[in-house]
């Protein structure tokens, strides 16, 4: 007979044991996620809200969102803290709005908008590759970085990063110039040790209110930076930033319709034949619709020139109706780029893209047998032209679009068709002569062309696009004072009138030994407080005394590149109380 075995019984569960131990593990599940969260935050991946808008039209500020009710072209208007206190004041108050495409000034922006505008872009910050730092990982020159304002050192900026350790920089009509601390010490080295010399004189300024003269310091600057000149190379940004710093200056897409209105503008922004009514040019392009088009045997090429306002700096995002009532105080821009969709469908003819940037003017023509021929013109060439490229390449087939970008941006033009570089060639610039014109009393500066001809052709443009670079301005500080936010104290700027620091005729030193220092500019030049206007010296800072130098951020202050706008301002539907609820997804978008 077996025995029968008895199974060994589980000891009795105690529901309050068990209930504790679950909040014990889910308290701990809790403090991890919040550690992780912590850390990730810390030194991965940190998420900031831009307040203003000075990296516009990069990121965006607090502002609204109009489309132009003569052209259809949309785009951005900053909202300030004094648009704000406007329309609480005055419930009537408006904002006038300047078209960037079509240059109307028929609409504003109603006072519930000026109220309520749509938050600044949200946006996501890498940390840790600036944390590991080294030549692949560290700050690189064109990047969109976040860091601790030199003022406090508490809030958080974010600029363009443009200028690197190791180096001395110089802004030139609207350019970056920069002259390498490894050519100077080898070729210059006594320079080098000057500059040196005065940026401590300088910092030390601070102390000496006596010696704020700038009309002394002007010469020891003038004298400095002729022996610069030479040493200086322009600084031309990377194909990835390129793409974030076109402004649009005409898109033939959004025709303007000017007959809307009875006030209409003296000159129409347009695309207009070169000859009077009834010339040959007038007769053979037709430019009243979206798609132009230009038919005629004639052997004499016929074109058309873009005209209605000049090409300048002007930024829609800051207009306001007591300022830029005109173009007159803007910085005229010659680096362009012009793109089209080109439909050759009849003849053996060819067309030619005109584009100047004062002294120089280039033509390049481009036949339907696929020849190209690129002619540069510049006072100091002999007989006044060089033949800048020619080359020969598959004819173009009839019909069928052909896409060409005409690119003159940093004394560097290419040219593009179907998206590959056919031409990518340097061309010299004369420092000394465009310093000159800078200087009050100077020569002004031609201002920009571009032209379209076309000879014994029938064809068709679509979606004619022109496009102004990134134009840095060379701005004056004229902040006399600013009051010390935390103990009210009024702190006096030592530089007041004094050039922006590392704009022409006042370059920067930027050290690369142990004070490792940085140069920062915002993409909308000229309403962006950065390192040309930097002054104030946050308590951070204080301990580095005469070492630290306005004007520049320290390695130790950077905090990461921005990289990803996650949420950009929302859709308004109209059943929500003027708040943007739906993400809106088509504006999410890489940073550059």
């Amino acid at each position: 007979m077996v025995a029968s075995e008895k199974k060994a019984s589980a000891p009795p569960s105690h529901p309050c044991t068990s209930t504790a131990q679950n909040i014990k593990e889910t308290l701990e599940s809790i403090v991890v996620a919040f550690v992780l969260a912590f850390v990730f935050r810390a030194f991965i991946v940190e998420a900031f809200v831009i307040p203003t808008g000075s990296m516009a039209i990069t990121l965006y500020g607090e502002q609204v969102t109009s489309t132009c009710s003569t052209c259809g072209y949309e785009y951005a208007r900053g909202i300030t803290q004094g648009d704000a206190v406007s329309v609480r004041s005055n419930p009537a108050y408006a904002i006038a709005l300047r078209c960037p495409n079509c240059d109307t000034l028929v609409d504003q922006v109603p006072p519930p908008r000026i109220a309520r505008p749509d938050s600044g872009d949200r946006i996501l910050v890498h940390k840790w590759p600036f944390d590991i730092g080294g030549k692949l990982l560290g700050p690189k020159r064109w990047d969109v970085t976040v860091f601790k304002d030199p003022r406090d050192g508490d809030t958080n900026y974010i600029k363009r990063l443009v200028g690197l350790p190791g180096e001395i920089l110089e802004i030139i009509d609207g350019d970056i110039y920069a002259a390498p601390f490894d050519v100077l010490r080898k070729e210059a080295p006594d320079l080098l040790e000057e500059f040196d010399q005065l940026r401590r004189e300088v910092c030390h300024l601070r102390q000496s209110p006596e010696q704020w003269d700038w009309h002394y310091w002007q010469s020891r600057y003038d004298a400095l930076n002729e022996r610069l000149l030479p040493y200086l190379e322009i600084q031309r940004k990377t194909p990835e930033a390129q793409k974030s710093l076109w402004f649009n200056v005409y898109n033939h897409d959004y025709l303007p319709n000017y007959q809307r209105f009875a006030s209409q503008p003296t000159a129409w922004v347009s695309w207009e034949p070169v000859g009077p009514a009834g010339s040959l040019a007038a007769e053979a392009w037709n430019t009243t619709q979206r798609e132009i088009t230009f038919e005629s045997d004639s052997h004499e090429p016929l074109a058309i020139q873009f005209t209605g306002k000049p090409i300048d700096d002007y930024c829609a995002y800051n207009y306001r109706a007591q300022m830029n009532q005109s173009h007159h105080t803007l910085n005229p821009v010659g680096d362009l780029r012009l793109r089209f969709s080109w439909f050759p469908e009849a003849g053996l003819g060819s067309i030619s893209l005109e584009m100047s940037r004062d002294p120089h003017r280039f033509v390049v023509e481009i036949a339907v047998d696929g020849t190209i021929r690129i002619d540069r013109h510049h006072p100091s060439l002999p007989g006044g032209r060089e033949r800048f490229a020619e080359m020969k390449r598959t004819p173009f087939a009839s019909g069928k679009a052909v896409q060409i970008e005409l690119i003159n941006v940093d004394y560097r033009l290419s040219l593009l068709i179907d998206g590959e570089a056919v031409v990518a060639t340097d061309y010299p610039n004369d420092l000394p002569a465009i310093l000159k014109r800078q200087k009050i009393g100077g020569p002004p500066p031609q201002p920009s062309l571009v032209r379209i001809s076309a000879q014994q052709l029938r064809c068709r443009f679509r979606h004619l696009i022109l496009e102004r670079d990134e134009y840095y301005r060379a701005t004056t500080q004229n902040e006399p004072w600013t009051r010390d936010p935390k103990t009210g104290q009024q702190k006096n700027n030592p530089y007041c009138r004094w050039p922006g620091w590392g704009t022409w005729g006042c370059p920067i030193m930027l050290r690369d030994g142990t004070a490792r220092e940085y140069y920062m500019l915002g993409d909308n030049s000229p309403a962006s407080k950065d390192s040309r206007l930097w002054w104030e010296v946050g308590p951070h800072l204080h301990p580095m005394g005469d070492e630290y130098q306005v004007g520049t951020v320290p390695e130790d202050q950077l905090i990461g590149k921005a990289f990803f706008v996650y949420w950009p301002a929302g859709y308004r539907p109209s059943w929500s109380p003027g708040i943007g609820l739906i993400p809106n997804v088509g504006r999410m978008r890489w940073i550059r």
